[in-house]
């Protein structure tokens, strides 16, 4: 086999192969290589701007004497640890969240809000939760009580749309519409922003609390002088926006408003027991923005780029083979009218 034939039978394969290379990168191997990764260890903090703090209820003065006391302007600390933990498998992955909300302007045990440790078992493409049911854990000295999950959380599917998502809310226990807003930029890579809006949920009704309805003398509760015994629920408010890398569906920042209140009419709150404006800090937005984009690149060269590198080199291939054999046969021609010329030059000298 000639050289010239040589050359076109490996262009021609190399060309093939590339071809198929990029007719897999976007299908098969985008399904096995686009889920949550099991390696997971996330320490992200929110906390009200300075000069905004927030407005926190001292539950001990539910109980105690006097009138209920809460405290304005105070410096909140919301941080969260989030690793991944058993069962997790190929489709699956199980997120342990511990969470606290601290005072920053208290030291030790003195400045303890709440403390949570919270479990969900989510598929590792869609994000949504599967067996086994959550858990959530809210003191140190109970086991963790069962609590089933709907919806989005800690993280989106991947390749998200500009639609609207179902994501859980962990103060509810329950799950609220999470609508696209808009598209912007932060740090040169896209963002989808979502906007999830609680409005006076009833506590009582999706959560466990001995203060979700509370029963205290009118003068107790700052309503009036007198003993008269007055029943509130507990009610909840909150606007969440969320900000999501959508090829990866990572969550890259967000901010809260979170608003317990004491009401005995949702619409007209009496008792604050927690407001504040939290942000995630400038340290974590950056380090998930750099965890998205490193996410959001390697999928590229499953879903763009290596396809088209893979159908560039394919062409040129495919290409360099046909001229190769343009060439090869050319040659395969030529010596035919030689052969002829020499002929004809050997009958004329005779």
């Amino acid at each position: 086999m000639s050289t010239v034939r040589i050359a076109m039978c490996v262009l021609a394969g190399v060309g093939s192969c590339a071809i198929v290379v990029a007719l897999l990168l976007p299908t098969l191997v985008y399904d096995d290589l686009a889920v949550t990764p099991l390696d997971i260890a996330a320490n992200t903090v929110a906390t009200t701007a300075d000069g905004a703090g927030g407005d926190v209820l001292d539950s001990r003065t539910i109980a105690g004497p006097g009138p209920l006391s809460i405290a304005t302007d105070v410096p909140i600390v919301f941080q969260r640890y989030i690793t991944v933990e058993d069962p997790s498998d190929a489709d699956r992955v199980t997120f342990q969240a511990g969470a606290t909300v601290r005072r920053a302007d208290r030291d030790g045990d003195a400045s303890l809000l709440t403390a949570t440790v919270d479990r969900v078992t989510s598929d590792r493409r869609t994000g949504l939760p599967v067996e086994p049911a959550g858990s959530l854990q809210t003191t140190v000295d109970s086991p963790a009580s069962p609590l089933p999950r709907t919806g989005l959380q800690h993280r989106f599917p991947f390749d998200a749309q500009p639609t609207t998502y179902t994501v859980y809310d962990a103060t509810a226990w329950t799950s609220f519409d999470a609508n696209f807003i808009e598209e912007i930029t932060m740090e040169g890579l896209p963002i989808y922003h979502f906007r999830s809006i609680v409005t006076e949920a009833d506590l009582s009704i999706t959560t466990q609390s001995p203060i979700n309805s509370v029963t205290l003398p009118a003068s107790k509760w700052g309503v009036g002088d007198g003993d008269e015994p007055i029943t509130m629920k507990q009610w909840y408010s909150n606007v969440r926006d969320i900000y999501v890398e959508p090829t990866s569906g990572s969550l890259v920042w967000g901010t809260e408003t979170p608003y317990q209140y004491f009401a005995r009419d949702p619409k007209v709150p009496e008792v604050t027991i927690f407001k504040a404006s939290l942000a995630l800090d400038e340290t974590g937005r950056l380090q998930q923005l750099a965890s998205a984009r490193d996410a959001a690149n390697k999928l590229a060269w499953l879903t763009s780029r290596g396809p088209i590198l893979g159908y560039a080199v394919g062409g040129v291939c495919f290409v360099g083979a046909i001229a190769a054999g343009v060439i090869g046969s050319r040659r395969a021609r030529s010596p035919e009218p030689a052969r002829r010329h020499a002929h004809d030059a050997e009958h004329a000298s005779v």
